[in-house]
């Protein structure tokens, strides 16, 4: 009798321990789990490799539109104005809004060397779209930060972001004076009011692009940087300012008292 007594207790101190045992593994492989999960952010690291699209004539564009160029109050615009297929009566700023005056307006119905330079510029554009958009994407950049750049800081390299792109507070993009930065965004670019995008450690406008499949929109007395070029409307809120180009594609550009700076 007393050998059965002492064969069920060792029975039950080991279905306790074997429990106890299951119980950690358990827990050990929940944490495992977690600490493993594709969820966590991954930060860019710069790639000084990348290698800046060509613009080719549409370089020395400030502006460019395919419907029109709509501007409910005066603007500042240093760079060659260019709408294409729409004729000049659709550009509502004055001679006195572009650095160069009318000289350096062009439009649809003009005629000789204008239209041919207009609609090489317009080629260029295009291609230039095309060839960002066709870059191979750096892998750790795919989806940084899920497009909410408020806040962040950008290094060189090519970026993607599937649902557009966010800035709703200060960002900032970091590098050298060499490094280039290309944004491919499937979808809208906003910028919110008052936001900006800083340069850092040397990093220049002339070296940044944005590449839109939707619409650019940059909110009241904004700064954006860098070169857009995006498929549906650009619209510039009052105050706005970029230093950069505005290059629509396929839409219209909407301005109300803005400041556009083309990049040597």
């Amino acid at each position: 009798m007393n050998n059965k007594k002492w064969f069920v207790s060792i029975a039950m101190s080991l279905a306790l321990i074997l429990t106890a045992c299951g119980k950690n593994s358990s827990n050990s492989s929940d944490v495992k789990t977690t600490s493993g999960s594709s969820t966590q952010e991954v930060t860019p690291v710069p790639n000084h490799k990348t290698k800046a699209p060509d613009l080719g004539i549409a370089k020395s564009f400030g502006l460019m539109a395919y419907i029109s160029i709509a501007s409910s109050q005066s603007s500042n615009i240093n760079g060659k104005v260019g709408l294409k297929p729409g004729v000049r009566s659709l550009i509502g700023l004055n001679a006195a809004d572009v650095k160069g005056g009318s000289p350096e307006i062009y439009a649809g119905d003009d005629v000789g060397d204008p239209q041919s330079y207009l609609t090489m510029a317009r080629e260029d554009l295009i291609g230039a779209y095309k060839e960002m958009a066709g870059r191979t994407t750096d892998k750790d950049k795919l989806e940084a930060y899920k497009g909410d750049l408020g806040g962040k800081v950008l290094p060189a390299g090519t970026y993607r972001f599937s649902n557009g792109a966010t800035i709703p507070s200060d960002m900032t993009i970091e590098g050298t004076d060499t490094d280039v930065w290309i944004f491919q965004v499937e979808g809208d670019v906003n910028l919110a009011a008052n936001a900006r995008m800083n340069l850092s450690g040397g990093a220049q406008a002339k070296n940044v692009y944005w590449q839109a499949s939707g619409r650019v929109v940059l909110g009241s007395n904004s700064a954006a940087v860098g070169t857009f070029i995006n498929q549906l409307t650009a619209e510039l809120k009052q105050g706005a300012q970029v230093n950069g180009r505005i290059l629509c594609k396929n839409g219209k550009v909407l301005l109300t008292q803005n400041t556009i700076s083309k990049p040597e």
